[in-house]
C-alpha cells in the first residue's frame, strides 16, 4: 500500500514537471509582476529587472518621453552631447541582442532632490534638505516648476558574447534624475554616465 501511495505521489509530481521546459523568470522577490512606477525606488527596481533580463519593453517603460542620456566625454562629441529616448532604446536593444550574458548590479549611493526654478511653494511644502539642489532661472539644467529625485550610484556590469568570445566588465557612476509625470508615475528623465574607478 505504501508503495502505491509513493508511486501515485511520484507520478503526480512528475506529471506536473517538464524537464525540457525553459526556466520561468519571475520579477524580484517571487512576485507575479513588477511594482508600478509609483515611487523612484520602484523605477530602479524595474530598471534592475529590465537590465538583468534584457527586457527592452520594461526598459522603455522606465524612461520619460523627454528622456536624455549623456556621457561627458572630451574625446567623443556624440557621447558628450547625448541623445533622446528613441535612440537610447534602439542602442540598448542592440546591446541586449548582441550579448548572451548581461549582468547589472546597481550599488547604493547618494540621493537628493533637485528643485527647478519657480518652486518656492514646493520648497516650503516639502522642505529643503542640505543635500538638495535648487536651480536658478537660466541654468541649462533648469526644469521650472518641477522637483526631480536624483540618484547617484555606482554600477557594475558584465557582458559576454559566446560566439565572438568577447566580454566586458564595466564600472561606472550613473546619475539618474526622475520626475513624476501627469499620470502620477515616476520615470527617468535624465541619465548621465560618469567614469568610476572603485
Amino acid at each position: 500500500m505504501l508503495r502505491k501511495v509513493l508511486l501515485a505521489v511520484v507520478m503526480g509530481t512528475l506529471g506536473c514537471w517538464n524537464p525540457f521546459s525553459p526556466p520561468v523568470t519571475e520579477p524580484p522577490g517571487g512576485q507575479n509582476e513588477l511594482p508600478p512606477l509609483d515611487t523612484p525606488e520602484h523605477v530602479l527596481e524595474n530598471l534592475n529587472y529590465a537590465m538583468n533580463h534584457k527586457d527592452i519593453e520594461i526598459y522603455e517603460l522606465v524612461l520619460d518621453d523627454d528622456y536624455w542620456f549623456r556621457e561627458p566625454n572630451e574625446f567623443d562629441d556624440e557621447l558628450d552631447d547625448g541623445w533622446g529616448k528613441e535612440r537610447d532604446v534602439e542602442l540598448v536593444r542592440k546591446v541586449f541582442e548582441f550579448f548572451d550574458v548581461f549582468e547589472y548590479k546597481l550599488l547604493g549611493g547618494q540621493r537628493w532632490r533637485e528643485f527647478g526654478s519657480d518652486t518656492d511653494s514646493l520648497q516650503a511644502q516639502l522642505g529643503v534638505n542640505i543635500e538638495d539642489k535648487i536651480l536658478e532661472k537660466g541654468d541649462p539644467d533648469d526644469h521650472p516648476g518641477e522637483v526631480w529625485e536624483v540618484f547617484s550610484r555606482p554600477v557594475d556590469m558584465y557582458m559576454y558574447n559566446y560566439a565572438e568570445d568577447q566580454g566586458y566588465i564595466v564600472n561606472q557612476l550613473f546619475e539618474f534624475k526622475m520626475r513624476k509625470g501627469k499620470d502620477g508615475l515616476w520615470r527617468i528623465v535624465r541619465w548621465t554616465d560618469y567614469p568610476w574607478n572603485p
